[in-house]
């Protein structure tokens, strides 16, 4: 795997800042090189020049700047160029200036609004605004932009589509749809969440000096990141001397009577994604269930009848013998379960996995979040936290549309419980400390179906499980389990279908990808 930094705007306007200053790369330089990356492109999806013509719509700025400079480029090679700049009340940058006046010297047309017609090119390269908007777009520009994607042109974007924020996804009134859009340097935030991220195509990096080197004291400060496989199949290592015990001992407390499913795809997940040996405590409704679906799995069994001694006798038996604990998957919320949380919490010393009802019962029981909260810090045991965004909400004592207008709840959360949070949603955080964030890029629409956080569930315990075998932390096995969810996903999505999936092709696609 692939660890790829993400970041703001500011961060980014500071990493050029750092390369032009500090590295002494001048920004013409720099500019030269984003501008070859955007015509490679275009050449790319072109072929022969002959016969081929390319609109460049910039505006004022180093981004309207790269855009010209990339048509010139493209110019050179034989291709048809026009450019338009959009009208605006900022006077030109001075490298836009230079590249005007270079594109002059090529005579290069430079189109007034009568005469632009971007449905009669072949390409167009995007660059009105870059990564500084954070206005609402209007005026000209507006339609523009709408005239723009009504032509259904092949459209490249340089650096980010016209529209969207590069820190936070959101659409600023209106919005570029590329075909390809061509970054330099460092991914942007904006570019993976939605969404911005549909807005995007297929989002395309190019090395043009902006890279680690030019991180300087800004390092520990790069929070954000993802990941990219490297191979078509992700491996974490197992020793060929190992045995059931080398790789891990996940324990499952879940499912009560009616919910034996859920409590299943949490356990099958666990084992099928590695894990050497798990065992699940679950009330004696769903033994049938789990010898048929299951046999591999160990049971504990309680009975609705027993006295809350027996069960936290259970509990604390197998919390010592487990390396990670899950539970809450079909947990259900009355008198029962809460106590089971309350005992497990009480007796894990382990790692521990909060998912489903587990997270319902932490919003509505004030104690219980107390005792998290204590358990967790200062080199304590680890808590990770699974919310979609209405548990996430019940949490926070919120709307769910506030989690959807800021994200820095989920950061909030993960502050006041210790815990890592798996933030679940189209574009799923995992955050630690409040601070660091990994943004996922995997996963598809078909995971929307039930039982798909039971399958989350199993295998974020069961790679925690493992993580000390592959000198991996905690946080990182968390980010790559939510990865090789997602990623199972689009695997199970080109078999199937969107549509057609369900939670347990997930765990089925697991050996297609995981080696």
């Amino acid at each position: 795997m692939k660890k790829e930094y993400l970041v703001s705007a500011t961060e980014m306007k500071q990493l050029d800042n750092n390369t032009i200053i500090r590295t002494g790369i001048p920004s013409l330089v720099l500019m030269e090189r984003a501008a070859f990356a955007i015509a490679m492109e275009v050449m790319e999806y072109l072929g022969k020049p002959q016969g081929k013509k390319v609109l460049v719509v910039s505006g004022n700025g180093n981004n309207g700047a790269d855009g010209v400079c990339a048509g010139r480029i493209l110019k050179e090679y034989g291709y048809s160029v026009d450019i338009y700049v959009v009208k605006s009340s900022h006077e030109y940058t001075e490298e836009m200036k230079v590249q005007l006046q270079t594109a002059a010297k090529y005579d290069i047309p430079l189109l007034t609004a009568s005469e632009l017609c971007p449905e009669t090119y072949d390409v167009v390269i995007d660059a009105i605004f870059g990564i500084g908007l954070n206005r609402e777009i209007k005026g000209e520009a507006k339609e523009l932009i709408e005239k723009l994607n009504a032509s259904q042109g092949y459209i490249v974007s340089a650096d980010i589509p016209s529209g969207i924020n590069a820190s936070t996804g959101e659409i600023c009134g209106t919005a570029i749809q590329a075909d390809v859009t061509i970054t330099f340097g460092f991914y942007k935030c904006g570019q993976i969440f939605y969404p911005g991220r549909l807005y995007c195509g297929e989002l395309k990096k190019a090395q043009i000096a902006i890279d680690e080197n030019s991180l300087y004291d800004m390092q520990p400060k790069m929070s954000a990141f993802f990941l990219e496989k490297e191979d078509e199949k992700i491996d974490y290592p197992r020793s060929p001397m190992g045995n059931k015990g080398t790789f891990g001992k996940v324990l499952v407390i879940a499912g009560r009577a009616q919910t034996a499913g859920a409590a299943i795809l949490c356990a099958t997940s666990a084992l099928r994604s590695g894990c050497g040996m798990t065992a699940v405590i679950t009330e004696q409704a769903n033994k049938e269930a789990f010898l048929l679906a299951l046999p591999e799995a160990m049971l504990e069994i309680y009975n609705s009848s027993d006295d809350q001694e027996t069960v936290a006798a259970k509990i604390e038996k197998w919390t010592q013998w487990a390396d990670v604990v899950v539970i809450g998957c079909g947990l259900g919320l009355d008198e029962r379960a809460y106590q089971i949380l309350k005992d497990t919490i009480n007796y894990c010393q382990k790692p521990l996995v909060c998912d489903a009802d587990a997270l319902q019962l932490l919003a509505i029981h004030e104690d219980l979040a107390q005792q998290i909260k204590a358990s967790t810090g200062n080199g304590k045991r680890d808590v990770v936290l699974t919310p979609h965004p209405g548990e996430l909400a019940a949490l926070a004592h919120c709307q769910i549309a506030d989690i959807k207008a800021d994200r820095g709840v989920a950061e909030k959360i993960s502050r006041d419980y210790g815990a890592i949070i798996i933030a679940k949603d189209a574009d799923t955080m995992c955050i630690k400390n409040g601070e660091t964030k990994y943004l996922n890029t995997t996963g598809n629409d078909g995971m929307a179906t039930a039982g798909s956080g039971d399958v989350l569930a199993g295998l974020t315990a069961s790679v925690m499980a493992q993580s000390n075998r592959i000198q991996m932390s905690i946080y990182e096995a968390v980010c790559l389990s939510v990865f090789i969810h997602g990623y199972a996903a689009d695997v199970s999505a080109e078999k199937c279908g969107k549509r057609f999936l369900v939670a347990s092709d997930i765990i089925e696609a697991y050996k297609y990808i995981l080696k």
